[in-house]
């Protein structure tokens, strides 16, 4: 699920992209209010994606999904459970950054939290590819899943 997520993002991106280059945008940090909002507005039954915040300075991302189709729905799970949407994300932000981006979900309804939450940053060039076993190996585990590694 984690490689089907974050291709399904990277294609979600693309197409978004060549709308944002349609109108003559060329920097991630020039990309107007309305293809951001096409990602808030393009769930495609994942869940209400909403963005809580965007630092073009550091690279980070702060997201929220509500309604997930990922989450335990009893909230007892202990875990968060979110991998599809999590590897959704980093695929589309990504895309639409032209940056390797890393990511977790640090709230998740099916721990118990009012919504799913996620915060996406840069990836370490040097560390991206380590970062992802190590992503892949959280997924395993089902703990809470980052490809930053130190």
């Amino acid at each position: 699920m984690d490689t089907a997520g974050y291709v399904s993002g990277r294609e979600e991106g693309n197409a978004l992209l060549a709308q944002a280059k349609a109108h003559g945008v060329r920097s991630p940090e020039s990309l107007p209010a309305t293809i951001l909002t096409a990602v808030e507005e393009t769930n495609m039954g994942y869940g209400k994606i909403m963005i809580d915040d965007i630092n073009f300075g550091t690279w980070t991302f702060k997201i929220s999904v509500a309604n997930s189709f990922e989450v335990d729905s009893t909230g007892r799970s202990g875990s968060t459970t979110c991998v599809f949407i999590l590897s959704y994300l980093k695929g589309l932000f990504s895309q639409l950054v032209h940056k390797d981006l890393g990511g977790k979900e640090v709230e998740c309804r099916s721990k118990g939290d009012q919504s799913c939450k996620f915060w996406l940053a840069v990836a370490p060039q040097s560390d991206s590819v380590k970062g992802k076993a190590l992503d892949r190996q959280n997924l395993d585990s089902r703990q809470s899943r980052s490809i930053q590694v130190d």
